[in-house]
């Protein structure tokens, strides 16, 4: 029998799987003052304990599918795994079931941009295709429903590879590595480890050209991919061909960067990531060109909100950790030229925001923080034009009055949310809904 422990949407999607499957479990929540009426209706047959697993479950379960958000350090989950119960996840789960092809995408910053562009092109050279895992779906669910898939991508984050060990891949990359989660991992070393993780039994490890993790590639063929790298150095880089530069492999001109929607660094190293993970599928150019012309980013991730009274007001909420808000800030500044106003805040999860000192000082003509921890990234930004204010309407406001013809308002907080909204989400629609606001101002 099997614990299902965390009753959020990944353990909910497990009581799904396992009642089709007709696998008996019980769950556990830790939060003593959740809400199970919902599921309770819903699974008639599977007993629900809150607050503290009962002791006369100890001999009743063998394996705990465990939520991402509980992490294996946690001291309840390490006696159970000193007793011998085994502890996996949800795409452990699935990685035991899948019958087809998987690709699978992690990263500090951009894993769903990436997930989603290598959906697309697999669809467009005709592949019947799931995208799912950290970005829509969960995994099982795309399991259980009706259709019969070529491929699955998914996007994994690190929590979710801390409780996997047996999914193969067709290709896999780690996009990226900023210090992130870091009131959860003992260092970056460890961070990295389990990012890492997702090259353990894959055919094709795609990697940026400045990343080399030791002894994880097994017999893995390698993919590199950048912008600043030699080709005979790199698989998938900037090709000159004919007055253009192109997205290319080795020497050969695949996408014309001029052609794509979105321009700026990241959205060329994201499209050539897309192309080395279908690497091993049949997508030609003309798939490639045909998604690259035409997409347009997803929400929350340097989203162009409107532009009002010559203001551009970009929603970066998705930047959730110094990473994010760095390449946004790098991307955005090269294109406004000084005329940038970061808003930024929230919740650190212990991170280190004096990296970002250097291009808020090169780019962001002002800083204005909100939040829990606007304090902490003060202190981390000395010589920096920084104005404080409590919340976001009164960012937003303050960033309203001080913007002038040509400026462009960044919002990418750096932070998690929790400390004024639900999520990521709720936080950029609530941004996005105060700008539009300010037309009728």
């Amino acid at each position: 029998m099997y614990l299902v422990a965390g009753l959020g949407i990944t353990g909910q999607s497990v009581l799904r799987y396992f009642k089709a499957q007709k696998v008996k479990c019980l769950a556990f929540d830790t939060r003593e003052n959740l809400d199970i009426n919902a599921i309770d209706a819903q699974y008639p047959g599977v007993e629900i304990a809150l607050g503290e697993i009962p002791s006369s479950w100890l001999n009743r379960f063998r394996c705990i599918v465990l939520s991402p958000g509980i992490a294996k350090s946690e001291p309840w989950v390490v006696a159970l795994r000193k007793l011998g119960k085994e502890v996996i996840g949800d795409i452990e789960l699935f990685a035991r079931a899948v019958g087809s092809q998987v690709v699978a995408i992690t990263g500090s910053n951009g894993k769903s941009t990436v997930t989603t562009l290598t959906g697309l092109a697999l669809e467009k050279a005709g592949y019947k295709v799931a995208v799912g895992g950290n970005i829509g779906q969960p995994v099982l669910d795309l399991l259980l429903d009706e259709n019969v898939y070529d491929v699955f991508v998914i996007e994994l984050s690190s929590f979710q590879l801390e409780t996997t060990y047996s999914l193969h891949t067709v290709s896999a990359t780690v996009l990226n590595i900023s210090e992130d989660h870091m009131d959860r991992y003992d260092d970056l070393e460890a961070y990295i480890q389990a990012k890492t993780q997702v090259f353990a039994d894959t055919d094709y490890a795609v990697l940026p050209i400045d990343f080399s993790p030791q002894g994880v590639f097994h017999h893995a063929k390698i993919l590199r991919f950048g912008l600043d790298c030699p080709l005979k150095n790199c698989d998938y880089g900037l090709v000159e061909s004919e007055g253009k530069t192109w997205l290319g492999y080795h020497s050969q001109p695949l996408v014309a960067v001029e052609d794509m929607r979105l321009q700026g660094r990241h959205h060329l190293l994201n499209a050539l990531a897309t192309m080395a993970l279908c690497h091993p599928f049949s997508v030609s150019e003309e798939h490639f060109l045909e998604v690259l012309k035409n997409f347009n980013g997803l929400a929350h991730r340097t989203q162009h909100i409107a532009t009002l009274r010559g203001v551009d007001w970009i929603n970066d909420s998705k930047g959730t950790n110094v990473g994010a808000t760095l390449t946004a800030i790098q991307s955005l500044g090269e294109q406004s030229e000084g005329h940038l106003i970061l808003l930024a805040g929230g919740v650190g999860k212990d991170a280190d925001f004096s990296s970002l000192q250097p291009a808020v000082r090169k780019y962001c003509k002002q800083t204005i923080l909100f939040g829990r921890d606007k304090g902490i990234i003060q202190q981390a930004l000395p010589g920096v034009n920084l104005q404080l204010v409590e919340d976001l309407p009164s960012a937003i406001k303050l960033a309203a009055e001080n913007a002038e013809d040509g400026d462009v308002v960044l919002f990418s907080p750096a932070c998690a949310s929790f400390d004024q909204f639900d999520s990521y989400v709720h936080r950029g629609e609530v941004f996005s809904r105060l700008v539009m606001d300010l037309q009728g101002e």
